[in-house]
């Protein structure tokens, strides 16, 4: 083949070639065009309107939810400090409910023995407080009537709640006559007469004056029936289990009552009150002059009248309360120390038959086991 019949033979087959491509790229051209007409683009930009029209509702709810629940969860959270006082304090109640101590609690031992025959108590119970030991005991926690011994819780509550010594209250006729009428023990204060704090708490210990017990629990919460509540709140509180008060003087109702075991976590617990302790120590007292009385009134212990002069020698009885209804027989609550070696006890005798049994019963007490 000549070099002229190559050149015409290639010459003519790139000449199709190229217009094989044209063409394609013609045919390529118009069917992007059918491509362009096809998708319309005003059509496609009002679908693409209607979506984010629709996207920005749905945006806009979502962000009010978020906000919402933003707020929501702010508003919940807890205060840090709060919630740490609040778990610590919810430990400790807990801590509490599973021991059950009470704040004052007195064991038996091997050790302890009965009261002796010799002494008509029918329930008693004898502390030595260096240990809280159950020195000796009888029906100890068995419920009774405590009478005017009554007087030591209502001593303790009021102390509690007294915010001004100096603050005075009125006496009145609604106050003293029906006392009068129950044959109960009085200090006799007088129609009228305004009496500070400090002389209604002697006034009630020393002779056992209903009307000073009265007159405190009036002024502090109200009435007798208010006082009563906060009494059976500090029951609880010493975790006492035989105890219930009715009345702040300790007259007679069937479910006013406590037990031997009882009083004395009463007594002792008044003890660790300054103020209480002074009350319950005292001999003699003169109250404020008033115009009723220009002056004053000697108020003497009713415990240590009785008990002065006929001593135990080998121990000594610092203070205490009495009390007496016919059904509750002689009561006694006192506490004393061994003269040898200081240590101090907590005698309760509930139910004696007669003023003598109970305080000579007491003062042996004391001689055979305050040691």
């Amino acid at each position: 083949m000549s070099d002229n019949s190559w050149q015409k033979d290639y010459g003519e087959y790139f000449e199709s070639l190229e217009k094989q491509l044209n063409k394609s790229k013609d045919s390529q051209k118009s069917g992007n065009a059918k491509v362009k007409t096809h998708t319309k683009p005003k059509t496609r930009k009002k679908g693409i309107y209607k979506v984010l029209r629709i996207r920005k509702s749905v945006l806009a709810v979502l962000l009010v939810i978020v906000l919402v629940s933003i707020i929501f969860v702010i508003a919940r959270k807890p205060d840090k400090e709060n919630t740490d006082i609040s778990d610590t304090q919810s430990q400790i109640k807990t801590q509490e409910e599973v021991e059950n101590v009470p704040k004052f609690s007195y064991k038996k031992t091997a050790n302890t023995v009965a009261i002796p025959a010799s002494n008509d108590a029918k329930n008693a119970i004898i502390i030595r407080k260096a240990d809280n030991t159950i020195i000796a005991e009888r029906n100890a926690h068995t419920r009774t009537y405590p009478a005017s011994t009554t007087k030591i819780m209502t001593l303790l509550v009021a102390v509690e709640n007294i915010t001004d010594m100096n603050d005075t209250f009125t006496m009145t006729l609604d106050i003293t006559d029906p006392l009068y009428l129950a044959d109960a023990s009085v200090a006799q204060f007088l129609n009228g007469e305004k009496v500070c704090m400090k002389d209604l708490l002697y006034g009630m210990i020393l002779p056992s004056g209903a009307d000073a017990a009265m007159g405190l629990a009036i002024k502090i919460a109200g009435s007798e029936e208010g006082f009563v509540k906060l009494m059976n709140q500090k029951v609880k509180e010493l975790g006492l289990k035989n105890t219930n008060f009715t009345n702040v003087t300790g007259l007679h109702n069937v479910k006013n009552y406590s037990s031997a075991y009882d009083m004395a976590v009463i007594l002792d617990a008044a003890l660790q009150n300054d103020i209480c302790k002074e009350v319950l120590s005292t001999y003699q007292y003169t109250t404020a002059k008033t115009p009723q009385n220009p002056n004053g009134i000697l108020l003497s212990s009713t415990l240590f009248s009785y008990m002065y002069g006929t001593e135990p020698e080998t121990a000594t009885i610092l203070g205490g309360k009495t009390g007496f209804v016919n059904e509750s027989g002689y009561c006694i609550a006192s506490y004393g120390k061994a003269n040898a070696n200081d240590n101090e006890y907590i005698v309760i005798t509930l139910g004696n038959s007669a003023r003598w049994p109970a305080f000579y019963g007491q003062i042996d007490l004391y001689k055979e086991f305050a040691k």
